[in-house]
């Protein structure tokens, strides 16, 4: 059984990357071998103009890795059996895998089904736990696991993509193929492929297309289906020049940003062509924000040596000597002060670029962008935010309080009948402080008692404010403003008591004030976590007003901090880890092998642009030597017929790397 799933990996690879190539230098097959040398030396110049030509004007089609299985570093007897119980054990991984493996007897199947795949995956995408929640492992421990895992979200996403590929090969298109075209990426990878997603909804619009079921879950409400509404609409007439802070701002104004970012998945955080298994943790009580990463495994001698060739003229020299392996460092993000870890964090993937979002309670702060390219330029945009309060007389710190008399503890007994709480006409703090901490869940540690005509009724109550400081989970204060009967109880049984102390706006991060307008006393209570106000009005023991609203409107106007250049509404010159040949041309296994695995990746551009470098500054004899030289090199390498241990060992030769 394991031979069998190898074999079935291999193919799907084989689907994966196109086999029609190899290095750019030598884009000649075996049987090509005997070709003169000149010619030879003239393809292998052409080939790599061509192909550069190509990527820089962005014509060259793009070679998403995240349809690419990962070649394995680990035990694979231990990755066989844990990916092969994971495909049959996992709903939504068995899924994923046997749709891949389905085929159609006719159109009518082909749509039927690929549609019905395709709006289950939106529905209930593969959502694996894989790194440490709250101080304890999630069910995967192991590297063979997270490679197993990552297995899994290649499943769904090439799946995606075969149900994809078979809708477009229809003749016939109606509304529901375009909104399932459109569901194919989205489900995938949110707005990553942006221009075709607008595509497909403005050609499901064209078709009459009013049905988004599709997208709807049976857990959605009202207003779940009027906000993914409004996301569609606002794909459909976006301008092609969006960049990613306005559709941040405009999403979380028109309320669908939590339909667009992610916490966690199969995800290309550092913007190289490189997916890894990506989570936002929330640590401990406190629940501080972090991200995750599953450990990448490869040399970290070639990734250096690709870091310093590369960007070796923005690396300053603590940034290498602080640690002893810049590349450990700057792939763990969680070494690196980037964020306020009190902040929420979401991450966006949109036009073939992923962001890092922080948040607070309130709304946005800022975006952050990261590539090894960029190592100090993380910041994208930040946030300006902008308050628009509903309550009537704006600001509560600006509203007049209304006049109360205060009592001290030793005049308490001339204001209240029958107190428990009074003992030969002395106040016992201690006990009122435990009866209060019983009612309210927090005790009081500083109170005061003062007289308020909070009924608007020509008689002055007995009430209560204090406060309590938390150090549970990320801490805070709890204010009280607390309406008591006579006898100091608090006053849970008139309807005004029922109103002023409703615990939701009596505890931690509370406020209360009391305040006058057109002569009459009134009550602002404002729970500050939630932006929940609620203004009471009692006239003459009659309730006039009791309403709960969102104290403060947010807006947030974006602006863009990045310092470097943008191109097409995206920082330009990122650096990725992309094989120097055309990826889609991967012919042999050791070619597919490269493809499969970041450090092959990039030690043969290391390896190419190296001999291109050289290959300038010799004579025509020269060039042909060190041609000879590269065939050798390359044929040592094939003959590794992809064995990634194999093949690394002969680039480290040739890079000279120990």
């Amino acid at each position: 059984m394991k031979n069998i799933i190898s074999i079935i990996a291999a193919f799907i690879l084989v689907i994966a990357v196109i086999s029609c190539g190899g290095n750019k230098e030598t884009n000649q097959s075996e049987q090509n071998t005997q070709t003169n040398q000149t010619s030879q030396s003239q393809n292998i110049q052409t080939n790599t103009l061509v192909n550069q030509s190509k990527q820089t004007n962005n014509q060259k089609e793009f070679f998403d890795m995240k349809y690419v299985y990962k070649g394995i570093r680990a035990d694979k007897t231990k990755f066989d059996e844990k990916l092969k119980k994971l495909r049959e054990n996992n709903e939504y991984a068995k899924r994923n895998f046997d749709f891949l493996n389905r085929k159609f007897a006719n159109d009518d199947e082909r749509k039927k089904y690929s549609i019905e795949f395709i709006s289950n995956v939106n529905y209930a995408a593969l959502d694996l736990e894989f790194l440490i929640s709250w101080g304890n492992w999630g069910i995967y421990s192991e590297v063979t696991d997270y490679y197993a895992v990552g297995y899994l979200y290649v499943d769904q996403n090439l799946a995606l993509k075969k149900a994809r590929e078979e809708l477009l090969k229809l003749n016939k298109k109606d509304a529901d193929v375009y909104l399932a075209l459109f569901l194919s990426h989205f489900a995938c990878d949110s707005l990553y492929y942006f221009e075709e997603e607008k595509k497909y909804l403005t050609e499901w619009k064209k078709a009459g297309g009013t049905n988004i079921s599709m997208m709807i879950a049976k857990y959605d409400d009202d207003n779940d289906y009027s906000n993914k509404i409004k996301l569609v609409d606002y794909i459909i007439e976006a301008p092609d020049s969006l960049r990613a802070e306005k559709l941040v701002a405009d999403a979380y104004k028109d309320d669908f940003y939590k339909y667009i970012v992610k916490d966690n998945g199969y995800i290309d955080l550092f913007n190289e062509n490189n997916y890894s298994l990506t989570s936002i943790e929330l640590e401990g009580t406190a629940r501080l924000s972090s991200v995750e990463i599953a450990e990448e495994i490869g040399n970290t001698n070639i990734m250096n040596k690709y870091i310093k060739t590369y960007i070796n003229n923005r690396l300053a020299n603590d940034d290498i000597e602080d640690y002893l392996e810049y590349y450990q460092n700057y792939y763990n993000i969680n070494t690196v002060y980037c964020y306020d870890g009190w902040n929420n964090l979401n991450l966006l993937e949109f036009k073939k670029n992923t962001f890092l979002i922080e948040s607070t309670m309130n709304g946005l702060v800022n975006m952050h962008y990261y590539n090894p390219e960029f190592i100090k330029d993380n910041l994208y945009a930040s946030f300006k935010e902008i308050k628009n309060y509903n309550f009537k007389l704006g600001d509560i710190d600006n509203i007049e309080s209304a006049k109360i008399n205060s009592i001290s503890t030793n005049d308490l007994k001339d204001y209240t009948k029958d107190s428990k709480f009074i003992d030969s006409g002395n106040f016992d703090r201690e006990q009122y402080s435990s009866y209060i901490a019983s009612k309210m869940y927090y005790p009081l540690h500083s109170v005061s008692f003062f007289l308020c005509d909070i009924n608007n009724d020509g008689k002055e109550e007995l009430m209560l404010s204090g406060e309590y400081i938390s150090s549970a989970g990320r801490g805070g204060i709890a204010h009280y403003t607390l309406l008591l009967k006579d006898n100091l109880e608090v006053d849970f049984d008139s309807e005004t008591g029922l109103l002023i102390n409703n615990p939701d706006f009596q505890s931690l991060e509370c406020s209360q004030k009391i305040y006058t307008e057109n002569g009459k006393n009134k009550m602002l209570l404002l729970d500050t976590l939630n932006n929940k106000a609620y203004d009471i009005f009692v006239d003459n023991n009659e309730i006039k007003n009791a309403e709960v609203f969102n104290y403060i409107t947010y807006s947030y106007q974006p602006k863009l901090e990045w310092k470097g250049s943008i191109l097409d509404g995206m920082p330009e010159g990122v650096l990725k880890t992309d094989a120097s040949f055309d990826m889609f041309k991967a012919e042999n296994a050791s070619d597919k092998a490269i493809v499969s695995d970041r450090t092959l990746r990039v030690a043969d551009k290391l390896i190419s642009d190296a001999y291109f470098t050289k290959k300038a500054t010799l004579d025509k004899q020269g060039q042909e030597e060190l041609l000879e030289q590269r065939r050798a090199e390359i044929k040592a390498i094939q003959e590794a017929k992809g064995d990634i241990k194999a093949i690394e060992a002969e680039m480290l030769k040739i890079l000279n790397i120990q």
